[in-house]
This record gives C-alpha cells, sequence and structure tokens, in this order.
C-alpha cells in the first residue's frame, strides 16, 4: 500500500516537473518571439537559442530568420539553412517557407531544386501563404517559370482570402498566362484584393473603369511596368513645403524606374494609396549629361482618395538622391516583397 501510494506520488511529482518545464520553455517562446517582433534581438536570441538547442522548431525557426536575415547576428546563409532545415524537416510550415526562399536566393548555395522541393511541402499543408509562396517560386523563378501552376497555387491560396494571392492571380486572368484571359474575373480577383486594401489592385481598378480607349490599353502598359519597380523605403515626410515642386524637384535616381518606386512608396497622410500617371517632360534646362546638353523635369500627377490632384517634379539629372515624402503625404510600410 505504502509502496503504492510511493510510486503514485514520485509519478504525479515527475508529471507536476514535465508540465512546469513546459510552461517555462512556453514562457520563454513566447517573450522570446515578442522580442523579436519588437526588434530587440539581442533579448530574442538569448531567451530562443537555449530552446533552438533543446528543438522547439519555433524556436530553430526563429534563430535561422536571425541568421538569414542578419538581424542581431552576423548574417550566416549556413547557419540559417542549418536551423531553418532542423524546423522545416520536423513539419514547421513557416521554416518550409523561409528555407525554400533562401535556397532561391542568388549566392554561394543556391538551390532552385532544393527551393522548390521545400516550398512544395508547404504547400501540401494548404495554408495560403505556402500556397502564395509556391505560385510565386513558378513566377518569379526563371528556371522553373510555369504560369499554368503558379495559377493553380494562385488560386487555392486567393480562395483562402489571401490578397496577394488574389492579385497575381488577377494579373495572371488579365494577361491570360497560364490561363485563359479573362477581364471580368480578373477585375473580381482585383476588388476582392481591393477591399483588403490592396494598393496596386486598387490602382488597377481604377484604369480598368475606364473606357475600352487606346489610351486605356497604354495606361495599362505603363501600369505594369510602374508596378514592376517595386517600392523603395523612404525615410520619412519632408518638411520643406517646396519639396516635389518644380523649384525643388525630387531626386530619386537617374532611372525612371525609381522614380516610380518611389511613387509606389507614397500614400496619403492616413494611409491612402497614391495613384499616379505621366504627364511627361516640361522645363527643359541646360546640363553637361544630358543629351545635346538639354536636361528637362519629369511630372506626375499624383492623387489619393478625398484628396485633390497634385503635381511633383523630378529630376533625373542629378547624383545626389533624396528619397522623402512631399508635405502632406505619408510614407508606406516597406515590405520587401513590395
Amino acid at each position: 500500500m505504502w509502496r503504492t501510494s510511493r510510486r503514485v506520488v514520485a509519478a504525479l511529482c515527475v508529471v507536476a516537473l514535465g508540465l512546469t518545464r513546459a510552461q517555462a520553455h512556453g514562457d520563454d517562446l513566447e517573450q522570446g518571439q515578442a522580442a523579436y517582433r519588437a526588434g530587440d534581438y539581442a533579448q530574442a536570441f538569448v531567451m530562443l537559442a537555449p530552446l533552438a538547442e533543446q528543438g522547439v522548431h519555433e524556436a530553430e525557426y526563429v534563430l535561422g530568420e536571425m541568421y538569414r536575415k542578419g538581424a542581431g547576428v552576423v548574417a550566416d546563409r549556413a547557419e540559417a539553412v542549418g536551423w531553418l532545415t532542423r524546423a522545416a524537416s520536423a513539419g514547421y510550415v513557416p521554416a518550409q517557407i523561409a528555407l525554400g526562399e533562401l535556397l532561391q536566393a542568388a549566392g554561394d548555395g543556391q538551390d532552385l531544386e532544393g527551393a522548390l522541393a521545400w516550398l512544395k511541402r508547404a504547400a501540401e499543408h494548404g495554408e495560403a501563404d505556402a500556397c502564395f509562396r509556391l505560385g510565386l517560386h513558378y513566377i518569379r523563378v526563371a528556371a522553373h517559370r510555369d504560369f499554368a501552376e503558379a495559377a493553380q497555387w494562385m488560386r487555392r491560396a486567393a480562395l483562402k482570402g489571401h490578397a496577394e494571392a488574389q492579385y497575381f492571380l488577377a494579373r495572371l486572368l488579365l494577361d491570360g498566362r497560364g490561363v485563359e484571359a479573362d477581364e471580368a474575373q480578373a477585375r473580381s480577383w482585383f476588388e476582392q484584393a481591393a477591399r483588403q486594401g490592396h494598393g496596386r489592385a486598387q490602382r488597377f481598378l481604377v484604369v480598368l473603369a475606364r473606357p475600352d480607349t487606346p489610351d486605356r490599353a497604354l495606361e495599362l502598359r505603363e501600369l505594369r511596368r510602374h508596378l514592376a519597380a517595386g517600392t523603395v523605403r523612404l525615410s520619412g515626410v519632408s518638411t520643406d513645403p517646396s519639396y516635389g515642386t518644380r523649384e525643388k524637384p525630387i531626386r530619386a535616381g537617374r532611372d525612371y524606374g525609381a522614380q516610380w518606386a518611389y511613387l509606389n512608396a507614397l500614400r496619403g497622410p492616413r494611409g491612402e494609396v497614391v495613384h499616379y500617371r505621366s504627364l511627361g517632360p516640361c522645363c527643359f534646362f541646360n546640363h553637361p549629361d544630358a543629351p545635346r546638353g538639354k536636361a528637362f523635369l519629369d511630372r506626375y500627377e499624383v492623387q489619393y482618395r478625398g484628396g485633390a490632384p497634385a503635381i511633383l517634379y523630378f529630376t533625373l539629372f542629378s547624383d545626389e538622391v533624396r528619397l522623402e515624402a512631399p508635405a502632406g503625404f505619408d510614407v508606406a510600410p516597406f515590405t520587401a516583397d513590395e
């Protein structure tokens, strides 16, 4: 009787000790993840490195991301691959996605076949973001480009409400890549993405709502070029009210793509999407680097919902780059995938 009771007590103590340790691990994991999200990488490393060593997959994933991005540690591709592989091999989907994207990145250790394999494993779980990332791989990686496969995976993610997938599916439908061209369906998916605040989808809807004329076709072509430029990181909002005027034009870089990336990063004062169109060159002046010595400024009409149209001036003829939003505008949150 006594021996049985002692065994029960001992078993209960072991269970209680295990629960206490699990709770402690859970607390450390939660605090470490919170520190990572807050940008306190030193604290995140202190909290998560011991858990990663013990095989906690969420911690392995964050540690791998820190080494991949050089966040609080010296960027180390081999370390990143090692930690992400541990978590990915255990079936942790975020690690499978991150590992796939790391392996597809250019540089020593690039492994496009391995990248595709990990992204496929992630997508097989059916999570929206994993399906989207696999679809994006089929679009962006030339060695594996397959628009039909891309459309299939984008549709899976889009049906789950993934705004980026809805946007890319709309683009495929609009252009007839991998699927039969269907502007009505494309517009429907643009609308679903736009309702979630997707700025690029909102821009397409503005143009698609216009009458079907050669000018509309030209604007659609230009819009595709503009959006392909991506988004730059703006440092803030200028305190100079004349910045962006003819007298003080914006110096975004020495090519048109730099101008478009700058404009893609603008938002209205309350985060509104900014729409823009080129008004062509103006204001010619002498400059030694310009063809035949005649330089010019570029003009764009910009507008956001609720705001009056404004004209911003750019110069290509300056080596100095100043990436601030003009007074009265705001800055878009920077994302690497923008």
